[in-house]
């Protein structure tokens, strides 16, 4: 305390950013970023949903080699891990059968030199995570709380990129949707899979079908809704293209 009868400074009538010294300093979309509208900051939790055969493990792939800086490591979470070889043109660091609880992340190194020698102060590992298709039932409570942890907290506290394949938002456990902020969306088979949709990406009732039928005829079509601070193309298709959308139009993507 100060002693008495000294003046005391008073702190700025605002809020004052205080550095959380567990995560690191996000990337962030500028001019430079935005040149490369797939370049997605890291860290971020990119949700996929789509039938099966659309593409969206292809399109993992192509976000991550769009990815600048580059990814130090990536890690693959697929049920079949131990003999998929989808993945394998990643040269994965470690293909996992379930996802991992916190003490995992946890014990991964959290810096790297770029000295070949292995010494100076070194910089943040910079790491994604590949989520696909695990089941998702209600029998499987500790990998969705595991996957909760790592959407939640490993993402942001451990320098974590999420990309999570999954065939049907209605199955994707609530706390995931409400944490991803970036949607990929094929059209779903059910209406009211859009509706579920468009509550949790802040889209109006019917929106998605429109836009959908508007500009995403076939199969293979994706719709991106990117929730990402200062993003250059809050709504895309195919991720690269960016829609130009006014409410209630059938105006064509840019």
């Amino acid at each position: 305390m100060p002693p008495k009868n000294k003046p005391v400074k008073k702190p700025p009538q605002n809020i004052i950013a205080f550095k959380n010294g567990d995560k690191p300093t996000e990337e962030l979309w500028n001019a430079h970023r935005a040149r490369d509208i797939g370049n997605f900051p890291n860290p971020s939790r990119i949700l996929l949903l789509g039938p099966p055969n659309v593409g969206k493990s292809t399109l993992v792939k192509n976000l991550i080699i769009h990815q600048r800086p580059r990814f130090d490591e990536v890690f693959v979470i697929h049920l079949d891990a131990g003999v998929s070889r989808d993945y394998d043109d990643l040269e994965p660091t470690a293909m996992l059968d379930d996802v991992p609880p916190l003490a995992f992340w946890s014990d991964l190194p959290d810096t790297k030199s770029d000295d070949e020698k292995g010494s100076g102060s070194g910089r943040r590992i910079k790491r994604c995570v590949v989520v696909d298709d695990l089941e998702m039932t209600h029998a499987h409570k500790e990998r969705a709380k595991n996957l909760g942890i790592l959407f939640r907290y490993a993402s942001s506290h451990k320098n974590m990129t999420v990309y999570m394949c999954h065939q049907s938002a209605m199955n994707v456990p609530l706390l995931i949707r409400i944490m991803s902020n970036v949607w990929v969306i094929w059209r779903p088979r059910g209406r009211n899979e859009l509706t579920l949709i468009e509550n949790r990406v802040g889209l109006p009732a019917d929106e998605l079908a429109t836009i959908f039928d508007a500009v995403a005829p076939d199969a293979r079509d994706s719709i991106c809704v990117d929730m990402t601070l200062n993003t250059p193309a809050p709504l895309r298709l195919n991720i690269f293209k960016p829609i130009v959308w006014v409410e209630d139009s059938t105006d064509d993507a840019n």
